[in-house]
């Protein structure tokens, strides 16, 4: 009996030490290369394998107007043939390896990941400048990757959860450039040319608009080598790129109800904007969105899962963009639920603005994040990850090793004010997919109800 008290003693020491462990970034050695490119590296030599990422400011956002879909388009070009090197020579040989190298689009950023072992790094270097200074960007291949995107674009349409997912933000983010998916629309991509395609790669995709994070068993000296013999041909400047004013606030609650016949159930989303990625307001928030509906033990999930049964799955997700973000709730339910669940969403978003969280609510949800927090730091990828984050969006390192700190520092008055300020109760968008027939006479009484079919583009 005294050992098993022991065991568990030790055990939940452990556990608290772990909460409590401040993360503590891997020193960074910075190296400007002539042509403009900033490389950073971190040494972890753990193992013997690096990650790598060169990441630029090239994401959907500064798709051209009417081009949607362009910076997709581009990323995956770049993988599609060199002057040296057919598509599947390319593949073979990061394979033949043991690496990975694969590309990226998101709103905001595109690019190159990957990883590599050691003794393997130079070839990688290798292959990364080949793409970089000697991409063909065939036409025939163009077509083939704009039938491959158009197709997939197609069988999204028949995915509620995608369509529902790409409405609440068409919806909460109006005419910003944010607004649009990153793979484009079927119209848009249809009609992107290989010209495009080069012009965006030749603007964006420049030294002097990326950074190249390398972290894992490398030396800054190593890296420095391999990018000066493979990287320094690589030339070009970007040109200036308009930034994206705030998004515009929502007045008012509307309800997007997208029609799907054949439904038995009910793809539900509802949000409003939420926070741009330097609001003081992000660790507050998080505390609060944890609660709310964050985590297994959230308000949302006991209500909406546990004590009734209405969804197998409901979460609140907050997105962080340089001019805004988008605060939402989303779930499924069968079509006769639809008007209880959002009854309870909006109650629960009522009850945490309106009475104040107990300590005992507040310090589990705080604990629960600390302890989760340190597998962020863990790999070589998920620190090459962090480390473009704070580059691409001139973000300090405090904001990393002090999150743990700030979080333990919430109160539950500041969760309160959190909830008053960003969870949906008033001046939102409610968008639905499903059966308009059994839904529409459910949420009428949340606010003026617009039914459309789902868009064939």
């Amino acid at each position: 009996m005294k050992r098993s008290i022991a065991l568990l003693t030790l055990l939940l020491l452990a556990t608290t030490a772990a909460i409590e462990a401040k993360i503590t970034l891997p020193p960074m050695q910075q190296i400007r290369l002539d042509n403009g490119l900033t490389i950073q590296v971190i040494e972890r030599h753990n193992l013997p394998l690096f990650s790598l990422r060169l990441a630029f400011r090239a994401g959907s956002v500064y798709d051209p107007a009417g081009k949607d879909g362009l910076a997709n388009l581009c990323s995956e070009m770049l993988m599609r043939g060199t002057k040296n090197r057919t598509d599947k020579q390319i593949v073979s040989e990061i394979a033949l390896g043991g690496a990975t190298l694969n590309v990226f689009c998101d709103r905001e950023r595109a690019g190159f990941s990957g990883e590599f072992l050691s003794d393997q790094g130079e070839k990688g270097f290798e292959i990364l400048g080949d793409i970089l200074t000697n991409s063909l960007f065939a036409q025939e291949e163009v077509d083939k990757m704009k039938t491959r995107i158009v197709a997939m674009l197609q069988g999204a349409l028949e995915e509620p959860s995608v369509v529902a997912n790409r409405g609440i933000n068409a919806a909460i983010l109006g005419s910003s450039r944010y607004a649009h998916d990153p793979g484009g629309s079927i119209t848009a991509v249809s009609a992107l040319t290989r010209p495009d395609v080069v012009d965006f790669f030749t603007r964006l995709f420049t030294p002097d608009n990326g950074v190249l994070i390398v972290c894992g068993d490398v030396t800054p000296q190593q890296v420095q080598q391999w990018a000066q013999k493979y990287l320094l041909n690589w030339k070009g400047a970007s040109g200036t790129v308009a930034s994206e004013p705030a998004f515009s606030p929502l007045t008012g609650n509307e309800v997007l109800l997208l029609d799907k016949t054949d439904a038995t159930q009910t793809q539900i989303r509802i949000g409003n904007l939420g926070l741009a990625r330097k609001n003081p307001d992000y660790i507050p928030v998080e505390a609060a969105r944890t609660i709310f509906g964050g985590s297994f033990t959230s308000r949302l999930v006991n209500e909406i899962r546990v004590n009734r049964g209405l969804s197998y799955n409901v979460r609140c997700t907050s997105a962080r963009y340089a001019p805004g973000g988008v605060f939402s709730v989303s779930t499924f339910t069968k079509n006769e639920s639809v008007g209880e669940v959002i009854d309870i969403i909006l109650n629960e978003s009522k009850r945490m603005q309106t009475e104040l969280v107990s300590d005992s609510e507040l310090t589990g949800a705080i604990n629960y994040r600390n302890g989760l927090y340190p597998l962020s730091f863990e790999t070589n990828e998920s620190i090459a990850e962090v480390f473009t984050t704070m580059w691409i969006f001139g973000e300090d390192k405090s904001l990393y090793e002090d999150f743990q700190e700030q979080m333990r520092l919430v109160k539950p008055q500041q969760v309160q004010d959190m909830a008053k300020k960003y969870f949906p109760q008033n001046n939102y968008w409610l968008v639905l997919v499903g059966k308009a027939e059994a839904v529409k006479p459910q949420v009428e009484k949340y606010g003026r109800v617009s039914v459309k079919a789902i868009a064939a583009d």
